[in-house]
């Protein structure tokens, strides 16, 4: 009898541990299902309104909803991107029993563009960013019912949601950063020096009456051919990505203007000076082989916090900057910390 019991409780417990292990989409199964297969299922599943960002700017949101689910989270992405960059991320969130909400930042995506280039990537105040989430979680968000909501942010979305935590009265049981833009990666070059380069050339930008000017290095959009890419090894997700952009060239945005560049660098310092007011649980992921932003500013940044979970960022090894379009095997341990840690915040 014993024996029995005992056998039955091993067999509740793998039940148990099967359950609850997510089920995410692999590469193999993207490459049949294609863009198309993505884009059919966002639109049965997915709402899509507009609310009102920071000096009135309307701005595009997304959400995948179900009663039955009863955990909200909130995609917040990374310069250049669109939420319908994420349609894979949130049908496989969305299927792991969360209401998923996504929207786009100001200047990219779908939302209005800030100058006269629309390819320039461009935004007066990086605060800005930042209200604009705010006024997202109280417009859309936390109107739609009372649930426990988590953050799960990547890149230059990390910048903005640590700098909103930092500050926001709104509850959030727990936030995860991918790849957070706490500094930006300047390989060789001294951070001192990009400071006094990006002074000197705006002062120059104004003396020529231009309003804004792109950042050295920088201009319009090109499609960067898989194999010199620096975000992903997964070529299905990166080749899906750009067809996405072919196929809706609204969704596409070139290099950063001057002023993008001074705010962002300033913004990332500020998250680090700003960490301890920080009270939510927060994961930080980090990719050992990232080269668009910098991962002693996220070491710095969980230094200066003092609760990143486990002590510092997870590192993901062997990994480039896009967790979430990477191949399975990094993207798979990425995704399954998170939901791991999120588990452990209801």
């Amino acid at each position: 009898m014993l024996s029995r019991l005992l056998l039955l409780g091993i067999c509740l417990a793998m039940n148990t541990a099967i359950a609850q292990t997510p089920r995410l989409t692999t590469e193999a199964e993207l490459s049949m299902l294609g863009l198309s297969g993505l884009q059919q299922y966002w639109q049965t599943h997915a709402t899509e309104g507009r609310f009102t960002g920071h000096h009135d700017l309307s701005l595009p949101w997304a959400a995948l909803r179900d009663s039955e689910h009863g955990s909200t989270l909130v995609l917040i992405n990374g310069r250049t991107e669109s939420y319908l960059k994420y349609q894979e991320l949130a049908r496989d969130l969305f299927e792991n029993g969360y209401n998923v909400y996504l929207y786009d930042h100001r200047g990219q995506g779908l939302a209005p563009r800030l100058t006269d280039d629309p390819l320039m990537g461009h935004v007066a105040d990086f605060d800005d960013y930042v209200q604009d989430l705010e006024l997202f979680m109280r417009q859309v968000v936390l109107p739609a019912g009372p649930q426990p909501v988590y953050l799960l942010a990547h890149s230059m979305g990390g910048t903005i949601a640590a700098l909103w935590l930092s500050k926001t009265s709104v509850q959030v049981q727990a936030a995860a950063l991918s790849s957070p833009m706490m500094g930006i990666y300047l390989g060789p070059l001294p951070r001192w020096l990009a400071d006094g380069l990006v002074s000197v050339l705006g002062t120059g930008c104004r003396w020529l009456g231009r309003d804004v000017c792109y950042a050295p290095g920088q201009g319009g959009y090109e499609e960067t051919p898989f194999a010199d890419n620096e975000l992903t090894h997964s070529e299905v997700r990166y080749q899906l990505f750009r067809e996405l952009y072919r196929d809706r060239p609204e969704l596409q945005l070139g290099g950063v203007s001057l002023q993008w560049l001074e705010e962002s660098l300033a913004a990332g310092d500020r998250t680090i000076a700003r960490a301890r007011q920080i009270t939510t649980p927060l994961l930080v992921l980090q990719s050992s082989q990232d080269v668009v932003v910098s991962n002693e500013a996220q070491d710095a940044f969980c230094q200066a916090l003092r609760h990143c979970d486990g002590g510092g960022p997870k590192r993901i090894k062997g990994a480039a900057h896009e967790l979430f379009l990477e191949q399975d095997k990094y993207r798979n341990r990425a995704l399954k910390a998170v939901l791991a840690f999120f588990e452990q915040h209801p």
